[in-house]
């Protein structure tokens, strides 16, 4: 070795050529990743991670600036949007109670409290430090002394020469180089082999044509390359000082955060049906909930399911629903009598019975707490209804839903949804010649009749009223019933009822408002229940929809089998769940034929009866198979026919029957032994034989 570091010496260091560099190559394979390590380039990582901040950061920028400008627009959006899912403008209420309850919305998402400007000023740090780093490393990848641009193969950079450099001088600083980092002078260090090999070939891509040629043309001396895409990571996550940490930390979040993440959800959401309701809950009222229940036993439904009974109790609860009880009057005899079923059950019934100014704050928190949960509970009710087919238990649970909305009594009357209307106005507007007793009735009334029937309100209690009118119009419901692409309807047919529903008091371009529900301590929006019904088979629901639009027109399908013959009556339900007293019913009779009195003809059409003369894919394909076989067969028969002699003549000059129908039978005897076997042609089996004993006559 001495003599070879000798000759190194005096001589200079010897180019690699290719088979010399593979050579080289083989016998350090064991530190390939450094040698990949010394050309690898993360500056890459710097530009993907500026990328992915600045994806991150300008939309949250956005949105806490805008947050802080107009802190209440984005709570209000979500609660009182302006436009709806389609487009359409909604129509709001105008009355007062409805006004106020938007302005107070407005000023408590003005309102800061401990933990939202906590949570404010977290977002506003992590937000500005996210832009400092990208300003700082756009600075740095800017300013740096060393200009950080993504790598690629320069043998002029990697020799250290200039562009304009001499072969001379190019041959003199690779002689430079190769001995600083000559394996042999570096045996400890793998970085160093790597570089004398990007030494050797970037003198080789500056002397050796054929590699000058591939480095002209492709960048690289060894000719074309795979094109590797992937993201730019920094260096020290491909170093190998570094595998441990990297696996110890990617097994953590693959075998420990993911799952737990995973688990902590499931946990939250196993408990929960699809529609958001507690499975305790629907379990407990698919028990209770019976064809007779109806709206008196809807208080102590809700009280009693686990949505309710989480609601934490204080000790000072005991004393508050004593002196709310003293002013509230329960309708139904209670079934339980635990004590947090009997304190939501008397808030419940204080609710509707509007005793809210006996509530104190906790106890009105509780109340919200409740009206919140009774959206989805209610539904549940109803739907528990539905899928047994009881129609007057459904209607009776959707009188208790609208009941909470509006802050009713189960006897009371409904004029009490009007604003300002009382108990002495109900008994006014009784007692008038018109005697308007329900909403439907006083809507449809003008505005000097409703001016007579409530003498004595000042004005603006009757521009709240005027106001109430416009935004709960009537509706118009429509029905026809039909079996499409039929004339007549005949048993076991789909029947389908095409229903619409039009809000007349509305414009093309608007939208339903969510509904004049002052107590109520969230937006309620209408909601329509399309309910088709056997009136004589104790109110049997054939089927339900549950409408959510709120535009001016509804239009839905109800479809059912018609199962009965004769004469068959069926009335259609539109259940509003907001307010009591809108709801429409439309009566439909048809009369259905038996499938004997009427038999439908099904007619083939053309392109169907083309496509039964043609082959499927598998007929193809298994007639491809057995071409061979078939073709083969048919030249054995053609064979066969030739070689056999031919059949004396008829006296009249005929060929007999039997070679009319090899003639006529394309496989020959197989049709004849067919034939004879069906008993058919007995005439000419006869005329046959006739022929063989004449022939035999002759002979003898």
């Amino acid at each position: 070795s001495g003599s070879a570091l000798c000759a190194h010496d005096i001589d200079g260091p010897r180019p690699l050529r290719r088979a010399d560099m593979s050579g080289f190559r083989d016998s350090f394979t064991k530190d390939d990743t450094k040698e990949n390590l010394l050309g690898y380039d993360d500056t890459a990582s710097l530009y993907f991670t500026i990328t992915v901040l600045t994806c991150v950061a300008l939309p949250w920028t956005f949105d806490v600036i805008s947050s802080l400008l107009f802190p209440a627009e984005a709570k209000l959006q979500k609660r009182f949007p302006k436009k709806s899912s389609s487009g359409c403008t909604f129509h709001y209420c105008k009355t007062s109670a409805m006004t106020d309850k938007v302005d107070d919305a407005r000023m408590r998402a003005k309102r800061w409290t401990r933990g939202s400007a906590l949570w404010c000023f977290t977002k506003v740090v992590v937000l500005t430090s996210i832009w400092i780093g990208i300003v700082s490393t756009v600075v740095y990848l800017r300013t740096s002394g060393e200009k950080k641009e993504i790598n690629r193969f320069d043998p002029f950079v990697i020799l250290e020469v200039h562009a304009e450099a001499s072969p001379i001088q190019i041959k003199r600083a690779y002689r430079k180089l190769s001995l600083v980092y000559h394996p042999d002078k570096n045996p400890d260090d793998p970085l160093a082999a790597s570089r004398f090999i990007q030494i050797s070939k970037a003198y080789a891509a500056l002397t050796d044509e054929v590699a000058k040629r591939n480095w002209e043309k492709y960048g690289n001396p060894d000719g074309p390359q795979n094109t590797k895409v992937g993201i730019g990571l920094p260096r020290f996550l491909l170093e190998k000082d570094n595998t441990l940490y990297i696996l110890v930390s990617f097994f953590l979040v693959i075998i420990v955060i993911v799952p737990m993440t995973f688990i902590c959800y499931y946990n939250r959401t196993k408990n929960f049906a699809a529609n958001g309701v507690l499975i305790e809950t629907l379990q407990f009222l698919g028990f209770y909930i019976l064809e007779a229940s109806r709206t008196k036993a809807g208080p102590e439904l809700l009280a009693a399911c686990a949505e309710s009974r989480n609601i934490p109790t204080r000790p000072t609860d005991n004393e508050q629903i004593k002196r709310l009880g003293g002013n509230v009057i329960e309708h139904k005899r209670r079934t339980f009598t635990l004590p947090v079923v009997a304190k939501n059950q008397y808030l419940i019934w204080a609710h509707m019975q509007r005793r809210h100014s006996l509530m104190s704050p906790e106890l009105k928190s509780d109340c919200d707490t409740l009206l919140r949960h009774s959206m989805k509970v209610t539904q549940a009710m109803i739907e528990i209804a539905c899928m047994r087919e009881w129609f007057a238990c459904a209607q009776a649970m959707i009188d208790f839903r609208r009941y909470l909305i509006q802050a009713l009594d189960i006897r009371s009357s409904h004029l009490l949804q009007i604003p300002h209307i009382n108990e002495e106005y109900v008994k006014q507007c009784a007692t008038d010649r018109s005697k308007v007793t329900t909403l439907a009735e006083f809507l449809a009334t003008d505005a000097e009749q409703r001016k007579l029937l409530l003498y004595g309100m000042t004005p603006d209690q009757l521009l709240d009223i005027e106001a109430f009118c416009a935004h709960v119009a009537e509706v118009d419901l429509q029905a026809t019933l039909c079996v499409e692409d039929e004339s007549e309807i005949v048993v076991n047919d789909v029947a389908t009822v095409n229903v619409r529903l039009e809000r007349k008091h509305l414009r093309p371009d608007e939208a339903m408002g969510p509904a004049h529900a002052p107590h109520f301590p969230e937006p309620k929006y209408e909601e329509w229940w399309f309910f088709l019904v056997e009136e004589e088979d104790k109110k049997r629901i054939v089927h339900f929809e549950r409408i959510l639009d709120t535009s001016r027109v509804l239009e839905q399908q109800l479809r059912f089998q018609v199962t009965r013959s004769g004469k068959n009556s069926l009335v259609l339900h539109a259940v509003c769940d907001t307010y009591a007293g809108l709801d429409k019913r439309v009566e439909l009779n048809f009369e259905a034929l038996a499938e004997e009195q009427h038999k439908r003809e099904l007619p083939a059409h053309d392109e169907d009866m083309d496509l039964d003369g043609t082959p499927t894919l598998f007929q193809q394909w298994m007639g491809d198979l057995n071409y061979g076989d078939e073709s083969e067969e048919e030249e054995d028969l053609d064979e066969d026919a030739k070689a056999a002699p031919k059949p004396p003549k008829s006296p009249a000059g005929r060929p007999p029957v039997g070679d009319k129908a090899e003639r006529r039978s394309p496989s020959g005897g197989r049709e004849e032994a067919r034939r004879k076997d069906a008993g058919e042609g007995d005439g000419d089996s006869s005329s046959a034989s006739d022929g063989d004993d004449s022939s035999e006559g002759d002979e003898k």
